[in-house]
């Protein structure tokens, strides 16, 4: 590989931006610093998140260029059969919301690295991840609590955007060579408002413009030239009309369910983790105990997709396929080493049309990233890799989310599905990008190569970026390839 073309990396994380907002604010010319110093040298893409779509869980392709099943967080809610007995507080329950966020990284599986572990003077600002960050460089984790506490009780994100943005300052006047910073305010003003909301396109122009001032004090140190531009976003959001208590329905079925922050039960015999809020991982209780799981049985499947807030009930048998359940048919999934096996039993339940029955990982992609439900064979697999995954998932319909209690304030957007609007991201770098499309985990080694590193073998994403530093390229502005997108268009 010749001579990488940058020596530091900025990687802005907009959490909650979506896909078509991010482009029309673009195309409208309301994004200039963006487009002078990302866009026109360089690339602008749509790329496809992770499953489960929600902030935490789909930080990680980014930072690790894994998927959460692989890195063994499958929501920012779950529950570990292996840890103990029975359910306990900290033991086996784990909740990314409050306190609990400062287990990630030792959650995250111990051989997977962290993109901060490949620079010597990396800074994570509210990163989720913070492994190879050095103590006195993690000192954003105290001012995180107190930021948030302070956007949470008066609901005014865009002064935590700018916090965000003094730590980032602070970062460049240290000469960090890696930066990787968090914006909540999108995402959570989405949340209290709507997706479309006054409030939310403010938080986005107000982040762009201070990309401004982000340049410019990279200008005044002569570090713009040498420094690779990467913004993305985690997951889309979708408005929400109508609350699903899992949890409430398990309940009516007999059950007596735990769940957060409800997590002290005795003798509980199911629970519900929630993410995003509009996927929930549901794990059932063996004969045995909690230690084996109890796939869902058919009459549970059909009870949760006789509710109108369930669109997709997703469930690993014994013998080891996938099975994804709709109210109109069912597909099973598989990953043999090679390729993934799919196959459709009366209609598909993402609405695919034909599909071949076996597919590289790339092929599908390719095949499904206009449909409805992008890229969704390969997600729910990796998904299911994770020891840790319910005994069942649910997928909400696209208005409904599956969590009303202990929601404070209540949400007015949800995200975490596998439908379009939660899975597609806008992606923007400095550098010219031919290769198309994209998973967010691709992110990953396409930095590390642009920066000089190279990429461990054991991770999900390939780099877009490999060709092009070998021949020079053109900067590609489409967000899909038209073949592919054509292909995309045939099957949705």
């Amino acid at each position: 590989m010749k001579k990488p073309p940058f020596r530091r990396g900025v990687f802005l994380l907009i959490d909650g931006a979506r896909a078509d907002v991010f482009e029309r604010l673009l195309q409208a010319g309301e994004l200039p610093h963006l487009k002078r110093h990302v866009y026109d040298p360089g690339s602008y893409l749509t790329a496809v998140s992770a499953f489960p779509s929600t902030t935490g869980p789909a930080h990680l392709p980014f930072l690790t260029g894994c998927t959460p099943g692989t890195c063994n967080i499958p929501g920012i809610r779950w529950f570990d059969r292996g840890r103990s007995a029975r359910p306990a507080p900290f033991g086996q329950c784990r909740s990314y919301v409050g306190p609990g966020s400062l287990f990630m990284d030792t959650d995250l599986r111990k051989e997977i690295r962290t993109v901060f572990e490949f620079f010597e003077r990396p800074a994570g600002v509210f990163s989720v991840v913070n492994r190879g960050v050095s103590a006195h460089r993690r000192r954003t984790v105290m001012a995180k609590w107190g930021a948030w506490l302070y956007g949470h009780y008066t609901g005014d994100w865009q002064s935590v955007d700018e916090v965000t943005w003094r730590i980032v300052d602070q970062a460049v006047e240290r000469e960090a060579d890696f930066i990787f910073a968090l914006f909540p305010a999108v995402d959570e003003l989405a949340h209290l408002t709507d997706p479309f909301s006054n409030a939310v396109l403010k938080a986005y122009r107000a982040i762009y413009r201070s990309f401004g001032r982000l340049v410019e004090h990279l200008a005044r140190r002569r570090l713009l030239e040498e420094t690779l531009f990467v913004v993305s976003s985690d997951h889309g959001l979708t408005a929400t009309h109508t609350h699903f208590e899992v949890f409430d329905f398990l309940d009516h079925r007999g059950h007596k369910t735990l769940y957060y922050p409800k997590i002290w039960k005795r003798n509980a015999s199911a629970i519900s983790m929630i993410s995003g809020n509009a996927m929930a991982n549901v794990y059932l209780k063996n004969v045995h105990g909690w230690h084996a799981p109890q796939p869902a049985d058919a009459d549970l499947i059909a009870a949760c997709l006789e509710q109108k807030a369930v669109d997709l009930a997703i469930a690993k048998n014994m013998d080891g396929f996938i099975r994804v359940h709709s109210r109109h048919g069912m597909a099973e999934i598989r990953d043999d080493g090679a390729d993934i096996y799919y196959r459709v039993w009366g209609r598909d339940p993402f609405g695919y049309g034909p599909m071949p029955v076996r597919m590289k990982a790339d092929q599908s992609l390719a095949l499904t990233c206009g449909a409805t439900y992008p890229d969704a064979p390969f997600q729910v697999e990796r998904l299911f890799r994770s020891c840790r995954a319910g005994d069942l998932v649910l997928s909400a319909r696209k208005g409904y989310d599956f969590r009303r209690l202990f929601e404070h304030p209540e949400h007015h957007a949800s995200h975490g599905s596998l439908h379009r609007e939660h899975m597609l991201v806008p992606l923007l770098l400095n550098y010219p990008v031919q290769r198309t499309p994209v998973r967010t985990v691709d992110v990953f080694p396409s930095m590390l190569e642009l920066l000089g590193r190279a990429a461990p073998e054991n991770i999900d994403g390939r780099s877009f970026v490999r060709d092009e530093m070998e021949t020079e390229g053109q900067p590609h502005h489409t967000d899909t390839d038209p073949g592919m997108l054509a292909a995309a268009r045939r099957i949705s």
